[in-house]
């Protein structure tokens, strides 16, 4: 049998069982060949799908499998002494639960090594459990594991609380504080840079989605914060580091003898796709198309939007078709949603359906239970945007790649590579499906730079000011000697005012010097400002440091009533209410768009960027009035308060754990908690029979509570 008549035959199943003998001959061929090829683990992997009906040779396919590298799926109990012996070579030293496959157990060895690593594999190579496997030797004291998003953080805190709870103390949020004892620390790069006076000696830090270093806009304070996260860790603690990401075409070169890493990259698969080419030449037939695919999936399916609007639409249509999957028990969640936001918010009425939602500012406990539901096979379909892809795991065997955008950008070929990928999952589905609704982009991997080594004209400020002079090049050490020299404003406060280029520091200090006596009128407050005093800090933000509409919001103006509003201590639904009325050409059209509103606010506004570039402002105000001998604010308290959105105690920082803060409001041991470590414990404690709580209330707690 020839090697396209062998794979033809895999790929639809068709007299598998009687042709055994002659297609495993076809595959042993293309793997003797070459073993490493695609197509020889192609074929093993799409004969894995099949292997109930080898019936007489799995002898023969234990050791195909064998001999690809994929050692995690050899379970068959008649092994050869030989396949049990490269399967025990392959079982990392403290995780008896874990075999790797060839590519991980190489990257594992170089990190007991001591060798720092780069690695650029794809989705489904299992980089996350190289980590676990790492920190179960216990062979380090502290460990930072640096992530790109809270959906990532959420679900990487949970794995290694599960885990490794008795080894270490997780620190998951920062308000929490480190043991003397051993510590893994799980924190965006933000965090990390907020949390840089608290931290104990690191000894090896992992950092994901590692392709985001190379980013270089000065727009993007996240790309900023990354960079001087690693710079950080890497220079001040001298810790190993093991960086991990999709594939890549290359990486600055010079970058791993300055840091002196390996940089490994491979194709290593452990789950194959079958491509779907859906052509649909108008919008109409597109949704045509995707109703005719739900109709007739049987598996968990995901569906890529481009947007937060196209998801809530996309839900819509699918309703309005009566799209029905499989739905278990959900009606408890969509009860209580409906009850806390809005009965029409299309995620409680499409959860009755099978379907879910997923986007970026969703509140963390909901988008947790969203992926916690899909997972778990209590719904079908799960509708997202790009924050889904990044990083989180799902069971999808299907994936349909709706869109082929981000918001208004094209996808590239990296992107949606890294969609394509989220179809199959390792002992879950050998093969994928993928539909593709438009002609797949121009395969062309990025080139990642490292902004830290190339000091280039492209590199911002921001990121060459937080580093030593010693490791700045020639003309990157002008650079930052003359932003410095020609400021009003000490380095220190340059400094600590992360990701905001130095310059436009300097212009806004500039400005407020220039008219010194109006503005410590309107800047000199403390505590709770006055609606002209929350202007005038709007203003001088947006004016220098935002100047163009973000996460719709458009002005300074609408920005201060957007946080004046926030103030007033309404619920949720009340909010949500507030945003359906108005002048109809400002009102939300629709409760969807109404939640989806305030849920943006609420996560990129309040819940970020206001309060860091408040807290930046406040900086330049307390330094120039000081110098000026004149009386300065303090905006730290509300600031707080803007990003905990008014809430008392620990609610937001709950939130991130799986608790909605109206939850910890009911619950007293919650609400009275000083710490998070505090209220987790006693959480474990309680008993939740005699608390006054809707039954879906009471399974979130006892999610949180088991770690799931």
């Amino acid at each position: 049998m020839k090697t396209q008549d062998a794979l033809e035959a895999l790929k639809t199943g068709s007299g598998v069982a009687e042709r055994q003998f002659a297609l495993l001959q076809a595959v042993a061929r293309e793997v003797t060949a070459d073993p490493k090829s695609r197509m020889a683990k192609e074929l093993v992997l799409r004969a894995l799908e099949h292997r109930d009906v080898f019936t007489k040779t799995q002898p023969i396919l234990s050791s195909l499998v064998r001999e690809t590298g994929l050692f995690p799926y050899l379970d068959d109990p008649t092994l050869s002494i030989r396949d049990l012996l490269a399967l025990e070579f392959h079982r990392p030293e403290a995780l008896e639960d874990i075999i790797f496959h060839q590519e991980q157990a190489l990257i594992y060895h170089k990190l007991l090594a001591g060798k720092n690593v780069v690695l650029s594999a794809p989705t489904s190579f299992g980089k996350s459990k190289i980590i676990d496997a790492v920190i179960a030797t216990c062979r380090f004291t502290n460990v930072v594991v640096i992530v790109p998003t809270l959906a990532l953080l959420d679900e990487t805190r949970r794995r290694l609380q599960g885990q490794f709870s008795g080894q270490y103390h997780i620190v998951g949020h920062p308000s929490q504080q480190p043991t003397e004892d051993r510590n893994i620390f799980i924190f965006t790069p933000e965090r990390v840079v907020l949390y840089k006076e608290n931290f104990p000696k690191i000894d090896f830090f992992v950092l994901d989605e590692f392709y985001k270093i190379g980013g270089q806009s000065e727009e993007d304070r996240r790309v900023v914060a990354l960079n001087e996260a690693f710079y950080y860790l890497y220079k001040k603690h001298r810790a190993q580091f093991y960086m991990l990401g999709p594939n890549i075409q290359a990486i600055s070169e010079g970058a791993s003898q300055r840091f002196d890493f390996e940089f490994i990259s491979t194709d290593f698969q452990t789950v194959v796709a079958d491509i779907v080419d859906v052509r649909a030449p108008t919008e109409e037939d597109r949704f045509r198309e995707l109703v005719r695919i739900c109709r007739n999936a049987e598996e968990p399916t995901l569906i890529y939007c481009k947007s937060i609007p196209q998801v809530n639409r996309v839900a819509e249509m699918l309703l309005d078709a009566n799209i029905q999957g499989s739905a278990v028990d959900t009606e408890p969640a969509a009860d209580w949603l409906s009850r806390e936001f809005h009965p029409d918010w299309v995620l409680p009425r499409a959860l009755h359906a099978g379907i879910g939602i997923h986007y970026g500012p969703l509140p963390r406990s909901i988008a947790h239970e969203m992926v916690r539901f899909f997972n778990g096979d209590r719904i079908q379909f799960l509708i997202c945007t790009s924050t889904l892809i990044e990083g989180v795991n799902t069971k999808a065997k299907n994936v349909v790649i709706f869109e082929n955008k981000i918001a208004r950008k094209n996808l590239d070929y990296f992107t949606f590579n890294n969609i394509k990928g989220r179809s199959g999952r390792m002992f879950e589905h050998f093969v994928g499906r993928v539909f593709q609704f438009h002609k797949e982009p121009e395969p062309k991997l990025p080139f990642v730079g490292f902004p830290l080594h190339s000091q280039d004209k492209n590199t911002p400020e921001a990121i060459l000011i937080q580093m030593d002079e010693e490791d700045l090049e020639e003309k990157a050490r002008e650079r930052v000697k003359i932003t410095v020299e020609s400021s009003p404003l000490p380095i220190n406060v340059l400094r600590e005012n992360h990701g905001i280029e130095p310059g436009e520091q300097t212009t806004l200090a500039v400005k407020i010097l220039s008219d010194l006596n109006r503005y410590n009128a309107l800047l000199a407050w403390s505590n709770l400002p006055k609606y002209e005093q929350l202007k005038a800090c709007c203003d001088l933000i947006w004016d220098f440091w935002i100047r163009r509409r973000r996460n719709d919001i458009s002005s300074a103006k609408q920005l201060t009533l957007k946080l004046w509003q926030l103030s007033k201590g309404q619920s949720l639904a009340e909010r949500i209410e507030n945003e359906l009325k108005g002048e109809p050409r400002y009102a939300a059209k629709s409760p969807s768009e109404a939640v989806e509103r305030l849920l943006r606010f609420d996560r990129n506004w309040a819940g970020f960027d206001f309060p860091q570039y408040l807290m930046a402002l406040d900086r330049i105000q307390r330094h120039i009035f000081t110098q000026e001998n004149m009386h300065c604010g303090n905006y730290s308290y509300y600031a707080g308060q803007v990003e905990s959105l008014f809430l008392p105690g620990l609610c937001a920082a709950l939130d991130e754990y799986g608790i909605p803060a109206t939850l910890t409001m009911k619950c007293g041991f919650l609400r009275r908690a000083e710490t998070v470590t505090d209220a987790l414990s006693q959480l474990g404690s309680a008993d939740l029979r005699t608390l006054d709580l809707h039954s879906y209330e009471v399974e979130l707690l006892e999610s949180v509570r088991e770690g799931n």
